[in-house]
C-alpha cells in the first residue's frame, strides 16, 4: 500500500514537472512573440512619428506658400492700385511744366493730382493697417467727428460723381470710446467702396444715432448702450452670392482695387467689440445699407 502511494506521488511530481516544462516552454515562445510584437510597434509607431513630422513639415510648407501666394497677390494688386494714380499726376504734372496752361486748366490738373495723391494715400493706408495688428488706443472721441473727416476725405470723389451726400447725426450722442484713426480709416472704406457702387449723381447718406445695441463679453452678450451708424447708397449693389464673402481679403466685387478695403473695416469694427451687418439688392429698388454697431464702451 505505502509503496503504491510512492509511485502515485511519484507519478503527480512527473506530471507535474512535464505540465511545468510545457508552460516553461509556452511562456519562453509566448516571451518571444511579445518581443516580436514589441519591435513592431516600435518600428510601427517610429513610421508613425516620421509620417507626423513629415505631415506637420509639409503643413508648414503649405502654410509658407499660401502666406507667399497672399504676399505676390497682395504686391500685384498694390500695383496696379497705385499705377493709374501715378500715371494720372505723371500727365498733369507733364502739362503743369510746360507752362502753356489756362487759370482755369491749372486749376483743374491740380485737382485731379490732389485726387491721385489722396487714392495713393489711401491704398497704401490700407495696406499699413491691414498688415499690423489692429492694438487700439482707446480715447473719448465724438463720432460725428470721426465721420465728418472720413467724409472730407472722399470730397475729390463726390465731386466728380456729383454724388448727394446726407449726413445725419443725432446730437445726443456722448462722446464715443474708440480708437479714432482705426475707426476713421473704416469709414473712410465704407464711404469709397458706397461712391465707387454708385452711379453718376447717386446718393449717399450716413446716419448715426443712439440706440440699445448687443455686446459680447466675457460672460456672454449683453444689451447696452451704444451708436449706431448706417452708410446706405442707392448704387449697383451686391449679388447674393457674394455677400458673404465681402469681408475676406483680396475678394472684390470690382476689377481694380487691392481687396483690403472692407477686410480693414470688418477688423476694426470688431477691435472695437462691434458688429457690422450689410444687406443688399441688385434687382427693383438697387443699393447696399452697411450698418455698424459700437459699444459705449468697447472692453
Amino acid at each position: 500500500m505505502e509503496k503504491d502511494k510512492i509511485t502515485l506521488l511519484e507519478e503527480v511530481i512527473r506530471q507535474f514537472n512535464v505540465t511545468s516544462a510545457e508552460l516553461e516552454k509556452s511562456y519562453r515562445l509566448l516571451e518571444v512573440q511579445v518581443r516580436q510584437l514589441k519591435d513592431e510597434l516600435e518600428i510601427k509607431n517610429k513610421a508613425l512619428q516620421d509620417s507626423a513630422v513629415e505631415q506637420e513639415r509639409l503643413r508648414e510648407q503649405a502654410h509658407r506658400n499660401d502666406r507667399l501666394a497672399a504676399v505676390g497677390e497682395m504686391a500685384v494688386r498694390m500695383a496696379h492700385e497705385l499705377r493709374n494714380p501715378l500715371g494720372s499726376i505723371e500727365l498733369f504734372v507733364s502739362l503743369l511744366k510746360e507752362g502753356r496752361a489756362s487759370e482755369s486748366d491749372r486749376e483743374k490738373w491740380i485737382e485731379h493730382i490732389q485726387t491721385g495723391i489722396d487714392a495713393m494715400d489711401y491704398a497704401l493706408s490700407n495696406l499699413l493697417v491691414f498688415t499690423g495688428r489692429p492694438n487700439p488706443n482707446f480715447k473719448l472721441t465724438s463720432i460725428k467727428k470721426v465721420i465728418e473727416e472720413a467724409a472730407g476725405f472722399a470730397t475729390h470723389l463726390f465731386q466728380q460723381k456729383e454724388v448727394h451726400f446726407i449726413q445725419s447725426v443725432d446730437e445726443k450722442i456722448a462722446p464715443l470710446s474708440c480708437d479714432e484713426d482705426l475707426l476713421k480709416q473704416a469709414f473712410v472704406n465704407l464711404i469709397i467702396n458706397a461712391v465707387e457702387a454708385l452711379h453718376k449723381g447717386g446718393q449717399l447718406k450716413i446716419t448715426a444715432m443712439n440706440g440699445m445695441i448687443d455686446v459680447r463679453r466675457h460672460d456672454g452678450v449683453k444689451s447696452e448702450p451704444g451708436v449706431i451708424v448706417k452708410i446706405d447708397d442707392n448704387g449697383c449693389g451686391i449679388p447674393k452670392d457674394r455677400l458673404s464673402k465681402i469681408f475676406d481679403p483680396f475678394f472684390s466685387t470690382k476689377n481694380m482695387g487691392t481687396g483690403l478695403g472692407l477686410a480693414i473695416v470688418h477688423n476694426a469694427i470688431t477691435a472695437h467689440n462691434g458688429t457690422i451687418e450689410v444687406t443688399s439688392q441688385v434687382e427693383g429698388r438697387e443699393g447696399t445699407c452697411f450698418t455698424v454697431c459700437l459699444p459705449q464702451e468697447p472692453i
